[in-house]
């Protein structure tokens, strides 16, 4: 009679596979804070981008209202809770919220906590947002999303200067 074999691993297989998986994600994760900030920046810098966007084009939709993106998710507040568009009647069109760990840090010399835009989509303050995580990391630039007097807004890679 021949004796059947058990299949499976051994327990030294095991002990290998399970190490050598440990060391690939001690080298991987890391990496992919990075990659979660750096794409964290990016995708509030484009919200942002939008929001102003959107905020214009409701203004040359709304020749007899004034239609303003403000700070603050709800309420009046900081750029890094988020930011709400508001009709010329104040109603809120649309709100933005961004993640805890990204900051938009207003870099005007005078702080500007509302966007008005104009019925032909033009501004009398050309505001500048620099987007940043929260905490420094290495690796992770910062975004600047600003607008021009005609009242197109532009993102680009960096600080704003």
């Amino acid at each position: 009679m021949k004796a059947h074999a058990i299949a499976g691993f051994t327990l030294v297989e095991l002990v290998v596979t399970v190490s050598l998986i440990g060391i690939l994600l001690a080298v991987a994760v890391p990496g992919m804070r990075q990659l979660s900030l750096n794409q964290g920046v990016k995708t509030a810098a484009f919200d942002l981008l939008s929001a102003l966007q959107y905020a214009r084009s409701e203004a040359i939709k709304r020749p007899s209202e004034v239609v303003t993106l403000k700070a603050g998710a709800t309420t009046d507040g900081a750029w890094s809770t988020g930011w709400r568009l508001l009709d010329g009647s104040s109603n809120v069109l649309r709100s933005w919220s961004i993640a805890s760990n990204i900051t938009v840090t207003d870099t005007n010399t005078t702080p500007v906590t509302a966007v008005s835009f104009g019925k032909d989509g033009h501004l009398t303050v050309t505001p500048k947002f620099e987007v940043d995580p929260a905490s420094t990391t290495a690796g992770v630039s910062a975004r600047c999303v600003k607008v021009d007097l005609m009242g197109r807004p532009m993102s680009n890679s960096g600080g704003c200067t």
